[in-house]
C-alpha cells in the first residue's frame, strides 16, 4: 500500500512538473544552442576531420545505404535519380529526405544517398564501371540547444558520412554514398525538433579531363514550442578527394 502511494506521489509530481512548464514562457523559450564537433581520428585516413569514436564501426557503415561492399561495388538499386548535372558531373540520390521526425530519428534504410559521378554521353556512368573507392570517411556533431534557465532542452547528435575517391577509366575522383545520418535525438517536453537533408550542390574541382567531384550537403533542422520556433540550416562541403569542411 505503501509502495502503491509513492508511485501514485511520483506520477502526480511529474505531471505538475509538465503543467508548471506548459505554462512557463522561459522554459518554452530557446535561449542559445550550441554545435560541437566531437574529435577522434578517423581510422588511418589523411583527411584531418574527427569522428564520434563509440560509432566507428565498420559494419555499421557497410549496412547503411550506397555503401560499397568489400569489392567496392555499389549496387545500382541504391543510388537513385538524378537530381543535378553539370558539364561534366551527374548528381544521384534524393532531392530531400528527412532524419528526424517530431523527435524521432526517421528510418534511414529507404532512401538513396548521394553520387556524384562522371557524366559521358549526356547521362551517369554505371556505377559498376567505376573502381578504387576509399572506406568511408564520417564526422560527428552534436547540437544542443538550452532555454532561459539554462536546461538543455534539445540535444541532437549526427554523423556525415561518404565515400570517396572512386574513378571512371583511370581518371577523376568522385563521391558515393554520401548521407546524414541521425544518431540520436533528446528532447524535454513542450519540444519539438525536426530535421531534413538535401543537396545544395555540385562542383568540378579539377579538370574537364580528370574532374574531381564537390557536393555541398545542406541539413535543415527546427525547434518548435508553442511560444517560438528557430529554423537553422547547416552546411557541408565534401570532395571526391576526402576533402570535408563546414561551411
Amino acid at each position: 500500500m505503501i509502495s502503491s502511494s509513492i508511485k501514485l506521489l511520483a506520477i502526480v509530481g511529474l505531471l505538475g512538473v509538465g503543467q508548471s512548464y506548459g505554462q512557463d514562457r522561459d522554459y518554452l523559450t530557446v535561449k542559445s544552442v550550441k554545435v560541437t564537433k566531437i574529435k577522434q581520428d578517423i581510422i588511418n585516413q589523411r583527411i584531418s576531420e574527427v569522428v564520434f569514436e563509440k560509432d566507428l564501426g565498420q559494419d555499421r557503415l557497410l549496412d547503411l545505404p550506397g555503401m560499397p561492399d568489400k569489392s567496392g561495388h555499389v549496387s545500382t538499386e541504391e543510388v537513385g535519380k538524378v537530381i543535378s548535372v553539370t558539364r561534366e558531373l551527374v548528381a544521384l540520390g534524393e532531392d530531400i529526405y528527412r532524419l528526424v521526425q517530431k523527435g524521432k530519428p526517421v528510418n534511414t534504410t529507404t532512401y538513396a544517398p548521394i553520387s556524384v559521378l562522371p557524366k559521358v554521353n549526356g547521362q551517369a556512368v554505371d556505377i559498376f564501371e567505376t573502381e578504387g573507392w576509399r572506406l568511408p570517411s564520417k564526422a560527428t556533431y552534436e547540437i544542443t540547444y538550452k532555454n532561459v534557465y539554462g536546461m538543455e532542452v534539445v540535444k541532437y547528435r549526427y554523423s556525415i558520412i561518404f565515400t570517396y575517391g572512386g574513378t571512371y577509366q583511370g581518371k577523376g575522383a568522385y563521391l558515393t554514398a554520401a548521407q546524414i545520418v541521425p544518431d540520436s535525438v533528446e528532447t524535454l517536453w513542450g519540444y519539438t525538433f525536426t530535421a531534413s537533408m538535401s543537396l545544395g550542390g555540385i562542383q568540378n574541382h579539377g579538370t574537364k579531363e580528370n574532374p574531381v567531384a564537390g557536393a555541398v550537403l545542406a541539413m535543415q533542422y527546427s525547434v518548435e514550442t508553442v511560444v517560438k520556433a528557430s529554423l537553422t540550416t547547416d552546411m557541408y562541403h565534401i570532395t571526391g578527394k576526402g576533402g570535408f569542411n563546414s561551411l
